[in-house]
């Protein structure tokens, strides 16, 4: 709901605009209403369970995937950037470049026109860092910062770098300069002199045409989007392959979206409560046994008496020794049913409900009556399978009944 309904709404504003933070600000309280707090507006603040930080992240890095509105934002204003330093034949992008940078890289001039362009213009840092130029006369590409060969100069070629009269010229500027005197503070160091050989030697091979206009492209191919780009910034995160497993599953999403709280550990447990400092009724014990342990994740699902009786009815077996995001992939592998994922999310699910029941209603709970659920669950949930797996998960179902 919040990516298809609310965060739309701004959309349009964020693709010619930069918004300010504090309208984000407003607009990101409003969209932790709607998912924290839904259409209640008299419940009491406070009841985010996770990190809005977290939140944002795509759900195969963790995440709950809801979109980043301030990354959104430089997302699609950097197209106009795109459109600008590839001087798309537009009437915006022709008139700033006559009227600010006949003469000049625009990245490395001061700050002109209007606060749209400027606004647009400050992005030009992010867009160099995973754009590269394929060189035509040069205009527009700084010679020593920009990356326009294979690596950037300055970096490559420092101790030469640093006798630079104009650390901003331009790649037109280098090529067309008469002598070492318009370029360089001679006279140059030993060390200068040799990474200069090797600098003639590396523009040898780079192609040039004075005639011809410099093309930015994207690090990942020739055309820039803003949701290429979007995705590009979490590529290089490293998180676990359950989550992605999780948010592949056929089950509603509400069953998965239960199961991104057990994976983050944020789940409304007993011992969660008492983290969170909330009032909980008694104490912190599991009330689906009589072992007086502590109503943990770990115990509620795995080590209580009555989840692994649960568990045994369905044929599931777990490692408790591992990390909880460990032992979900090792069981997943050593259960070869193909359904695993939708079978144990539900199987969880049913296990939450009946401990709610349990807590909330004082009814008390049995294998038989978690197991009725269970498969009646299934069967609702089967809906959403393709034929032959449903079909597949039917009959595994009915060896339970």
């Amino acid at each position: 709901m919040l990516n298809s309904a609310i965060t739309p709404i701004t959309t349009y504003a964020m693709c010619t605009v930069k918004l300010p933070k504090g309208v984000i600000d407003n607009i990101d309280r409003a969209r932790k209403q709607c998912l924290w707090r839904g259409n209640d507006a008299n419940r009491k603040k406070g009841g985010n369970l996770v990190a809005w930080e977290t939140v944002m992240m795509p759900k195969e890095k963790g995440g709950l995937g809801v979109l980043n509105l301030r990354l959104h934002n430089d997302a699609l204003l950097m197209k106009h950037l795109s459109k600008f330093y590839n001087k798309a034949n537009l009437p915006w992008v022709q008139l700033i470049w006559s009227k600010y940078y006949t003469h000049k890289v625009p990245h490395a001039a001061r700050e002109v026109g209007s606060f749209w362009w400027k606004d647009v213009l400050r992005l030009n840092i992010i867009f160099r860092g995973i754009a590269k130029c394929e060189l035509g006369n040069g205009a527009s590409v700084c010679f020593w910062d920009d990356l326009w060969t294979d690596s950037v100069l300055s970096q490559t070629y420092p101790r030469l770098a640093s006798f630079a009269r104009n650390e901003d010229a331009s790649v037109m500027e280098i090529m067309e300069a008469d002598d070492l005197d318009t370029i360089f503070f001679l006279p140059l160091s030993q060390q200068a002199c040799e990474e200069l050989e090797m600098l003639q030697a590396h523009l040898e091979d780079q192609p040039y045409d004075e005639e011809a206009a410099d093309h930015w492209v994207p690090t990942w191919g020739n055309t820039y989007t803003a949701r290429r780009f979007y995705s590009q910034v979490f590529n290089n995160l490293d998180a676990h392959p359950a989550y992605k497993i999780v948010w592949r599953s056929r089950c509603t999403p509400r069953v998965k979206f239960f199961a991104w709280l057990v994976l983050v550990d944020r789940l409304n447990t007993k011992t969660m409560l008492r983290r969170r400092h909330l009032n909980i009724q008694g104490d912190a014990m599991c009330v689906m046994c009589d072992a007086r342990e502590e109503e943990t994740l770990d115990h509620l699902f795995f080590e209580c008496q009555f989840a692994k009786e649960c568990w045994a009815t369905i044929q599931i077996d777990w490692d408790v020794s591992l990390s909880l995001l460990d032992r979900y992939t090792q069981a997943r592998e050593a259960h070869t049913i193909p359904f695993f994922t939708e079978a144990t999310l539900i199987a969880a699910w049913e296990l939450w409900k009946v401990r709610n029941d349990k807590v909330f209603q004082r009814r008390d709970p049995t294998p038989s009556l978690w197991l009725s659920n269970f498969i009646n669950q299934c069967n609702l949930q089967s809906i959403r399978f393709k034929d032959d797996l449903r079909s597949s998960f039917c009959v595994w179902l009915d060896a339970f009944s």
